[in-house]
């Protein structure tokens, strides 16, 4: 790392060197409502990164490349302006306001006016970064782009609703720890992200600290995750069109495993399986005749040459197709952004892929120079395949099969028919895979609809209702003429299972939003009322004995009854919660110089009681601009360096029943009679966890522009935390559990995030930039116990959230082949007992994560590349539990169990033949990884050439690699999963596409 550093500060100090031809460009920039100017306007040369920012008096300086062809300006709220540039020395630009932006928290779906506000602790993504990634979902994308979030990909799958997002680490125990999302203004359900187009996106922005995420109030703990999606600009209509075609595959071989010659051995070793069968060696093949016995040996020698790759029998190389159409533009009054796309993705599995359509209309009008009407819509359907027993140790899933199968079985035999039968792993599960299915069908639109009327010049009102919707159903057949469906209980003749869910959430939002300038003051606050309403149905139903003449459909299911066992089984569920909010902000700015920021927010939430229905959450924050002070006047290497420090608190209602308050009922049995339990016993006390979140943060941008970024110090602190207490079997509570208020977890830490120009000369722009993230979690208290075990984890006093606890593993005794096990004391003993389970393995979550890129652009040539990576963490890999354990003599083994303990003297980890293998740290493994996330290559065609067709604008080739390669010593499929133990997920793919953007 260190010689990284050399290296990167070398390039930077030559870079500096490079300084193309330029001229001084001045201006001023104002307001085009009242003609004042606009501070902190961002004014850069077109297609560079050279820029700089306008002063408290809107005036700016800007040293621009003889050879620019245009200067940029843009700002939170305001339209972006573009003007020519042609060698003169003077520009001035007029803004107009627009729509929502995410450059500052209170402006984000809360108003348009705060543009003095205070930015806090926010990291924004913007469109180029997340354009034609081929993920199927956003928060993928955001992978490594910015710092504090961490992101780990739970499944490989398509379309996956697997993955792990934390800001600034774990803020719960029991509680939910995912952030906040808010699209357009609008809050949706975290983790549904299929059925989202990120080509839409304009940015994505990352709320981390007080000042950020208090106005969010009780949904905000784990910080917001913020977008804005794409809008019209008013000028002639813009059409783009997207192609983009490429493939999935494995990344590597997973694991070494026995081959058809080494299992055999193995199993005549072990006295189990054909190898034993069929071994000469065997008592009960005392008695064959010398004919048997060759007969046994030319089948010995036929499964030896087998060898069958079942993960090659299980994988393929997808393919993956993408179609979008975006149009753009509008006139003084109407703006609007239509875009429509087809997205396509085989995973690496057979029978997983994702095929979806989404449509986005949004469109702004204003009806008189007071009132304005906008609309930002979203339509879109998926429908994807899955895989059996996704992300479980069990025999249906293919990722399980793939190695557990035996080599010497074969997937088809001499007639083109899958061999099923007792002990055939790798057929049973091919058939399985072959002839049944599990389909997931999804429905989802998100829309806002918005009207804005400025009722003074300087006082606006704006309402917005909005609408996340959600439908979703799932499709579970099994064929009745296969093994799996004879199998079936009820019936031995297949099952189709029908479920379904439908989430309607809706919030109507209603601000006054005020802006005053006085001489070098400007004042900003805003007012809001806010009703969130979510509704929760589903139901279900698994059908039994299907006729094979109907397949795939309801009508298949027989008719049940007590006679022929068949009645078929029937589900359901209702829910709704609420949230009733006032809230207020208040910013302050003076000169650019100093800025105040003061928010606060009363939530009421429909989950908890009378006595504890509201929380009063608030946030302070200040922000000093040192750059502009007289004592920095001298310093021309600094262009912009600002000081921020806020505090505040936000709160957390996720994580407990929508009516814990009540005491609820549910249905149950009891010998064979249907009954009514108590589900639970109502809780009035029951209350909000709370987060105090401190922050105190530097941003900079130094040598022209060159360098800039950040540097953030935290220390958030979750009281009140949910914690699920195990209560008396007497209580007659179904589950024996109750959901209390207990104990504090602290986070803190440091993030640095930097970007640098090393070379700029003329055409050819060199970048480097990077973000590094270390989170120091600790359980401060837990009320009136100190420690309790979650899974293989504990959560105890002074410990991080996700420390491991588990035996440790002492190695195989030499003489006797036994395994052996540490006790608390550290003495070495046979006996395994989980009293001796201690706290010295680490932690399953990540406390330094990062990510570094890399870009090159000359000639309209680009190649950028990144890089992520997470340190310092551990995971259980629970699939050497099953193929290095001599009891499992069934299925295949690693090539490792060929060293198992023989005799006495052999130095193995691998225990003898008869022994139980334990639970124990022989199974953690340090999941440390760096991964080679992304590299694009891309070219734009010469606007000269392009200018000769009269309609074709631009055109973009480009070719890109995803998830190219992870270093890491751990030895599952991917050390970074959504959970802290290995049970044969979904891996990452490879993904290689290509591509064209087209725009007339």
């Amino acid at each position: 790392m260190k010689k990284v550093l050399i290296a990167l500060s070398f390039m930077v100090m030559f870079g500096l060197q490079v300084i193309a031809q330029t001229t001084n460009v001045t201006g001023i920039v104002t307001d085009a409502a009242d003609g004042s100017p606009i501070p902190g306007v961002s004014v850069f040369v077109k297609g560079t990164t050279i820029g700089t920012v306008t002063m408290p008096d809107g005036k700016y300086t800007l040293a621009v490349p003889n050879n620019s062809t245009a200067i940029v300006f843009s700002f939170v709220g305001m339209s972006t302006q573009e003007i020519a540039y042609t060698g003169q020395t003077t520009i001035n630009a007029v803004m107009q306001s627009d729509a929502v932006d995410v450059g500052e928290v209170v402006v984000t779906a809360y108003g348009t006016k705060g543009k003095v506000g205070l930015k806090g602790a926010i990291t924004t993504v913007g469109a180029e970064e997340l354009e034609q990634v081929p993920m199927a979902t956003f928060d993928q994308a955001l992978q490594g782009k910015t710092s504090g979030l961490y992101i780990g990909s739970g499944s490989g799958q398509p379309g996956t609703d697997n993955t792990k997002v934390r800001i600034r680490g774990n803020a719960s125990i029991t509680g939910s720890n995912e952030p906040l999302y808010v699209v357009d203004g609008v809050p949706i359900e975290g983790g549904v992200f299929a059925t989202l187009n990120t080509n839409d996106f304009e940015t994505i922005s990352v709320l981390k600290d007080a000042s950020a995420t208090s106005i969010y109030g009780s949904r905000a703990s784990n910080g917001v995750i913020l977008v804005t999606t794409k809008q019209g600009r008013k000028g002639k209509t813009k059409v783009t069109y997207r192609y983009q075609t490429g493939w999935s595959s494995k990344t590597r071989e997973k694991f070494d495993m026995m081959n058809s010659e080494e299992k055999l051995w193995f199993e005549e070793l072990a006295k189990r399986g054909e190898g034993w069968r069929l071994s000469p060696s065997n008592p009960d093949n005392a008695d064959l005749t010398p004919e048997e016995l060759a007969a046994n040996a030319a089948e010995l020698n036929r499964l030896r040459g087998i060898n069958t790759k079942w993960d090659d029998v299980f994988t393929r190389t997808g393919r993956t197709n993408s179609h979008e159409v975006n149009m753009s533009g509008g006139s003084e009054k109407t703006t609007f952004y239509f875009a429509l796309q087809n997205f396509y993705q085989e995973g690496q599995a057979l029978r997983s892929d994702l095929d979806r359509t989404i449509g986005r209309l949004n469109v702004d009008h204003k009806i008189s120079d007071k009132i304005r009407v906008g609309i930002k819509t979203s339509l879109g359907h998926s429908k994807s395949s899955r895989i059996e027993s996704e992300g479980g140790i069990a025999l249906a899933n293919p990722f399980a099969a793939a190695y557990l199968a035996n080599p010497y079985e074969v997937p088809y035999d001499e007639d083109g028919n899958i061999p099923v039968g007792s002990g055939k792993t790798g057929a049973n599960a091919l058939e399985r895979l072959l002839k049944s299915s599990d389909d997931k069908q999804e429905l989802k639109g998100v829309g806002a609809l918005s009207v804005e009327w400025d009722i003074i010049s300087d006082l606006t009102f704006k309402t917005q209702y909005g609408i996340d919707y959600r439908n979703t159903t799932y499709e579970d057949w099994t064929d009745p003429n296969s093994r799996a469906g004879e199998s079936v209980t009820r019936g031995n003749k297949g099952a189709i299972a029908y479920d379904y869910e439908q989430r309607f959430e809706h919030t109507w939002t209603n601000t006054l939003d005020y802006k005053k300038v006085v001489g070098d003051h400007t004042f900003g606050g805003l007012l809001g009322v806010e009703f969130n309403e979510r509704d929760y149905v589903e139901w279900g139903f698994t059908g039994y004995g299907l006729d094979p003449l109907l397949p795939k459909t309801p009508a298949a299911i027989t008719p049940g009854t007590n006679e022929n066992n068949m009645i078929p089984q029937v589900r359901g569920g209702k829910t709704k919660r609420a949230l009733y909010s006032l809230f207020s902000i208040f910013n302050y700015n003076y000169a650019g110089r100093y800025a105040l920021t003061a928010s606060i927010r009363r939530d009421g939430s429909s989950a908890f009681g009378t006595d504890n229905q509201y929380a009063y959450l608030y946030s302070l924050g200040a922000i000093w601009t040192l750059s502009e002070e007289a004592f920095l006047s001298n310093a021309n290497w600094i262009d912009n360096l600002k000081l921020r420090v806020s505090y505040g608190t936000t709160g957390n209602q996720q994580g407990i029943a929508d009516y814990e308050h009540l005491t609820t009922w549910a249905p149950g049995s009891y010998g064979g009679v249907q009954t009514i339990g108590l589900a639970r016993t109502g809780d009035p006390s029951i209350k909000w966890e709370i987060g105090q979140k401190f922050n105190a943060g530097i941003d900079y941008n130094l040598f022209r522009n060159r360098i800039s970024g950040s540097i953030d110090f935290y220390n958030d602190i979750t009281s009140d935390l949910f914690i699920t207490q195990t209560v008396s079997h007497t209580a007659g509570i179904i589950g024996n559990s109750k959901d209390v208020n207990a104990g504090k977890m602290r986070n803190r830490g440091i993030e640095l995030l930097l970007n640098a120009d090393i070379i700029r000369a003329g055409d050819l722009v060199v970048s480097v930039g990077g973000n590094l993230s270390y989170n120091d979690n600790e359980i401060l208290d837990l009320g009136q116990v100190s420690e309790f075990e979650q899974g293989t984890s504990i959560i105890k006093e002074g410990l991080p959230y996700g420390t491991h606890y588990i035996v440790k593993w002492a190695g195989v005794d030499p003489l006797t082949g036994n395994p052996l096990y540490y006790t608390k004391d550290g003495a070495v003993t046979e006996k395994y007992s989980e009293d001796d389970a201690v706290t010295a393995f680490g932690t399953s979550e990540p406390p330094l994560i990062g990510g570094f890129n890399a870009s090159v652009s000359w000639k309209g040539i680009e190649l950028s590349t990144q890089f992520t990576f997470a340190n310092d963490f551990a995971r259980f890999n629970n699939q050497t539990f099953f193929q290095e354990n001599p009891n499992f003599t069934q299925f295949n083994l690693s090539s490792e169990m060929l060293n198992i303990w023989q005799q006495p003297g052999d130095i193995t980890e691998i225990q003898r033949l008869g022994t139980e293998r334990e639970f124990s740290s022989k199974d953690i493994e340090d999941a440390s990884y760096l991964r080679w996330r992304n590299l694009t290559i891309s070219y734009n065609l010469p606007s000269d050439l392009l200018r000769k067709t009269k309609f074709i604008e631009k055109v973009r080739l480009y070719a890109q690699g995803q998830n190219l390669f992870t270093w890491t010593s751990f030895t599952g499929f991917d050390p970074e999963d959504s959970n802290n133990i290995a049970t044969y997920e979904y891996p990452a793919s490879r993904i290689v596409t290509m591509g064209v953007d087209i725009s007339f």
